[in-house]
C-alpha cells in the first residue's frame, strides 16, 4: 500500500506544459479520488480492451493521455471516469494519422465494475434554459461538437442515474521505466503485447 506521502506525489505531478497548480485546489480530490492503485487497475482495464481500439499510443497528448473523474453532487464520491481518446488524431496539431474511429472519442468507465461504454448513450438531447446554460450551448457546444468531444455538461443525469458535480481532470503522461519500474508516486500499465508503460500523474 502506497504511503499517504506517496499518494500527495501521485496527485500533485504537474504536467511540464502546464502550470502548477497550488496544492489546496486538490483538497476536492483527495477526499473523492479512488487510491492509486485503484486507479491503476481501472486504466490497465481500459487499456487492456481498448488498445488499438480506442487509442493507439498511452501517455500522449495527442492521442490519449487523460480522463475526467465524475463526482454525484449528492455524495461527492467519484462514479465514473469520463475519458478523451483520440483528442488530436488527423487535426493540424497530429496530421499522421486517421483516427479510429468517427463516434470513439468518449468513453465512460463505471467505478462500480460496471465497465466501459460509449459516452454518447448518455448525452444530453436537450439543455436547461439560463443565462450559463444559454451561453453554453450558443458558444461552447458547437466547438465540442465539432471535435465529436462529450464533456460532464453534456451528459444527462437522468440517464447516467446522478447528477455530476463536475470533474476532476486526472493527466497521465508517458515517462522513462528505471529498472522496469515507475518514478515514485507513477503508475506502470501493460500493453497487451506485454510491453510497459510508465506514467507520471496528477489531478487537477
Amino acid at each position: 500500500m502506497l504511503s499517504f506521502l506517496a499518494f500527495t506525489s501521485f496527485l500533485a505531478v504537474a504536467r511540464p506544459t502546464r502550470p502548477p497548480v497550488p496544492f489546496s485546489a486538490y483538497a476536492p480530490a483527495l477526499a473523492a479520488a479512488p487510491s492509486p492503485e485503484r486507479l491503476q487497475g481501472l486504466l490497465q482495464s481500459f487499456v487492456d480492451t481498448g488498445y488499438g481500439v480506442r487509442f493507439r499510443r498511452l501517455g500522449d497528448e495527442n492521442d490519449f493521455d487523460h480522463g475526467h473523474l465524475l463526482l454525484d453532487a449528492r455524495t461527492g464520491a467519484a462514479v465514473a471516469i469520463l475519458y478523451h481518446t483520440q483528442e488530436l488524431v488527423g487535426t493540424p496539431a497530429d496530421p499522421g494519422e486517421r483516427p479510429l474511429s468517427a463516434d470513439g472519442r468518449n468513453w465512460l468507465q463505471w467505478l462500480d465494475g460496471r465497465g466501459v461504454v460509449n459516452a454518447r448513450r448518455y448525452e444530453r438531447s436537450s439543455y436547461p434554459r439560463s443565462g450559463v446554460w444559454d451561453w453554453f450551448v450558443a458558444r461552447d457546444l458547437p466547438r465540442l461538437r465539432a471535435r465529436g468531444t462529450i464533456v460532464d455538461k453534456m451528459l444527462d443525469p437522468a440517464l447516467l442515474g446522478f447528477t455530476p458535480s463536475g470533474s476532476v481532470q486526472w493527466t497521465f503522461d508517458r515517462a522513462p521505466c528505471v529498472g522496469g519500474l515507475p518514478a515514485p508516486g507513477g503508475l506502470r500499465v501493460t500493453l497487451p503485447d506485454g510491453s510497459p508503460v510508465c506514467l507520471t500523474t496528477s489531478l487537477r
